[in-house]
């Protein structure tokens, strides 16, 4: 490749999470190469492109891709067609019925998001070469620490490939061929412990530091028997203790919705985040795909919202009523100045009074407007318009107390001991509720629910508890295939590449 004498590089990084907790964004221009790269502020800026994908409306929470495989299929999520409004081609009913296809658009956004992220990650690996030199060993500290990063970010993208279509591909910039779920397993976990060592160990909120590294390793290991057939339930131990013991400040918030407000940068719960912005980092669309449309008057939203993706009323019934989480649902009167809004529906003019209940998936008449509890667990800013503020956590502090207990509950028959239960009481206590005296897996999966809803983690959890495929909620069939487990491979994947996939047994 070709690289002019001077780089011309305009990137505001620390909105985008790479580099210090200086709000304001600093701008690189008429940079020589000789001069450039010298320091980890200015290799961010080039790693930063890595990061991108995770961002964007295509990016990880978005509603049509790698977000919706992961909450859309679980039992905490139903995307009602009310009227018209969300139909989409029947997807969320598919989603959430477990019928999808080849060429279902989530499935297909899903793979692009998450080898273009891949792709990202190369890219940047191949410029540092070209600056720094083909060989590693010859880099300065700060170099090795810029190619761990993007390597261990590399590995990260393909944590979620394999995690959701099974027998995919390594994209390392070689050979594109298919690779067993286990071979994938074991190039990951070989890929970030190489580079561990290479890692800051400071944490620099929105990057992939050491202490990233150890719970992406976690959580490889916490689904290994779903991924190899073989537990590893100790490593899990092993790296939550590395993230616990490592003194690296993190710690749960006294508030439980102090993580998710809308200045949420560096909170100290907040592991590994998605970056975002209402401006320079947009992406973060969850109160236009929930509230209703009348909550428009309510908070002044720019933009009419999309009264879309809810709640099941079985998943909201995990609350108990002294659950401070359970604030995270709207359901109830929507109200302005002490009176009930209303909204018309045909020739009815329906109170604005959303129900937990969700009556049907799909409703010609569209008289479900108000059906399904809506989530609001990110500070919902007044005024705002598509895009809000609120970074979204990937990885959270108390996703590894809960980890870390339910390896040694299944290490102990799947009940806790009092190490699990001293875990699980710190984040069932701070919710305002008394601490559990014994603890079996069916309850810490509904407290995992409870603590993680919405982030991403709900049909990864009920795969490896085993409830995804039992038809246990609404509008879910029971008996469907466990091959539902996994993703088909794209049909536009398998025609791009003649003879180089076979079709993942997903049937």
């Amino acid at each position: 490749m070709k690289i002019n004498n001077k780089l011309f590089i305009a990137l505001t990084a620390v909105l985008l999470g790479f580099t210090s907790c200086d709000l304001e964004p600093e701008v690189y221009s008429d940079v020589l190469l000789d001069d450039y790269y010298k320091t980890e502020k200015q290799l961010a800026t080039l790693i930063a492109n890595a990061y991108s994908q995770m961002a964007g409306e295509y990016g990880y929470v978005f509603r049509e891709g790698y977000w919706s495989l992961q909450e859309y299929t679980s039992d905490e999520v139903v995307v009602p067609t009310r009227g018209t409004d969300w139909f989409d081609n029947g997807v969320p009913i598919k989603m959430h019925t477990h019928t999808w296809e080849t060429d279902t658009r989530d499935i297909n956004n899903g793979w692009s998001f998450v080898y273009g992220g891949t792709t990202k990650c190369n890219d940047v690996l191949q410029k540092i070469k070209s600056f720094k030199g083909e060989d590693e060993t010859q880099y300065d500290a700060v170099t090795k620490a810029g190619i761990a990063e993007a390597k261990v970010l590399r590995a990260f993208y393909h944590l979620l490939a394999m995690d959701v279509y099974g027998n995919a591909t390594i994209d390392d910039g070689g050979e594109i061929k298919q690779r067993t779920r286990t071979e994938i397993f074991n190039w990951i976990e070989k890929e970030v412990k190489d580079n561990l060592s290479n890692l800051s160990r400071n944490v620099r909120y929105g990057s992939v530091t050491a202490s990233v590294a150890h719970a992406i390793l976690a959580k490889l290991y916490l689904n290994a028997e779903v991924y190899t057939g073989t537990p590893r339930w100790q490593d899990v131990i092993n790296e939550c203790d590395s993230i616990i013991n490592g003194g690296y400040g993190y710690a749960l918030n006294p508030d439980y919705f102090t993580a998710f407000k809308k200045d949420n940068t560096g909170n100290k719960e907040i592991i590994f985040p998605v970056v975002f912005d209402e401006v320079y980092a947009q992406g973060n669309m969850f109160h236009l795909m929930t509230l209703h449309y009348v909550h428009q008057q309510i908070y002044n939203f720019t933009t009419p919202p999309w009264n879309g993706p809810c709640t099941l009323k079985s998943f909201y019934d995990k609350y108990d009523s002294s659950d401070a989480r359970k604030a995270q649902w709207l359901v109830g009167p929507v109200q302005k100045d002490g009176v009930t809004l209303t909204y018309k529906v045909g020739d009815n003019t329906l109170d604005a009074i959303l129900t937990p209940e969700v009556t049907t998936i799909q409703d010609p008449s569209a008289a479900n407007t108000f059906e399904g509890a809506r989530f609001a667990k990110f500070e919902i800013e007044s005024g705002i318009a598509h895009h809000a503020n609120s970074d979204f956590p990937i990885y959270r502090y108390a996703d590894i107390l809960l980890m870390k207990a339910e390896a040694l509950m299944r290490l102990n028959g799947g009940t806790a001991n009092a190490d699990a239960l001293v875990l699980v009481n710190q984040v069932h206590t701070r919710a305002g509720l008394i601490g559990y005296t014994s603890l079996d897996l069916p309850e810490l999966l509904n407290e995992r629910g409870r603590e993680l809803a919405w982030e991403g983690h709900r049909r990864q959890d009920q795969i490896r508890f085993g409830t995804f495929t039992s038809g246990s909620w609404e509008f879910m069939e029971a008996g469907e295939s466990p091959n539902r487990t996994i993703f088909p491979i794209p049909q536009w994947v398998l025609d791009a590449n003649p003879g180089v996939y076979t079709q993942n047994n997903w049937k």
